[in-house]
């Protein structure tokens, strides 16, 4: 039976591929083993603000902002549920969720929008899009997904240091995208990401 996936889901995960993070470790809490969250880095009110709106519509749980920068969550239970459900979220390891990937235009969209919030860099100069990042694999999906909406693209690397660029040339004439020409995108200078 195929999932349905919703706008939020679609926007929660793309989001913790790019500027989030999924995470289970030790800690030397007396009263505790393990410690684990979800959070979102950012420093993007908006993003945060939206991100959080989609999270507590989903789960049902109000997400803690902490120094207008991140919003998280905690508990090693809820973490260890969406790595077992969804993967990875690690630099090098995420991947984009079958269901997203086998889902209808909208959804794909969506993902892809919020994906690019927080990676993607215009370069305006030759009017194109680009995503630097060291998962190839990763962008590897995100180019399927681009091509499955009729979207071309290029993806290039590795280079020098290990990465790989993925290139949406012609960037203002995708009608998709018009709300990112009207509103450029802002590259957030706050990043964190678990390793």
């Amino acid at each position: 039976m195929k999932e349905k996936i919703s706008p939020e889901l679609a926007r929660i995960h793309a989001h913790l591929c790019g500027d989030g993070s999924v995470f289970i470790y030790k800690t030397k809490a007396k009263d505790r083993k393990w410690t684990g969250g979800i959070g979102y880095y950012n420093n993007n009110q908006h993003l945060l603000d939206k991100f959080r709106i989609d999270f507590s519509k989903l789960f049902g749980v109000k997400m803690k902002m902490r120094k207008n920068r991140e919003v998280i969550i905690r508990g090693v239970k809820r973490a260890k549920g969406f790595i077992e459900k969804f993967g990875s979220f690690k630099s090098k390891e995420w991947r984009i969720y079958p269901p997203i990937k086998n889902s209808n235009k909208d959804i794909k969209i969506e993902w892809l929008k919020s994906f690019f919030e927080d990676e993607a860099y215009h370069e305006e100069r030759y009017n194109r899009l680009k995503i630097k990042s060291v998962n190839f694999n990763g962008l590897k999906d995100a180019k399927e997904l681009l091509d499955s909406v009729c979207i071309f693209c290029t993806l290039t690397g590795p280079n020098c240091d290990g990465t790989y660029y993925l290139t949406i040339p012609r960037f203002r004439f995708i009608k998709e995208f018009s709300d990112f020409v009207k509103e450029p995108i802002r590259k957030a200078s706050f990043k964190s990401k678990a390793n």
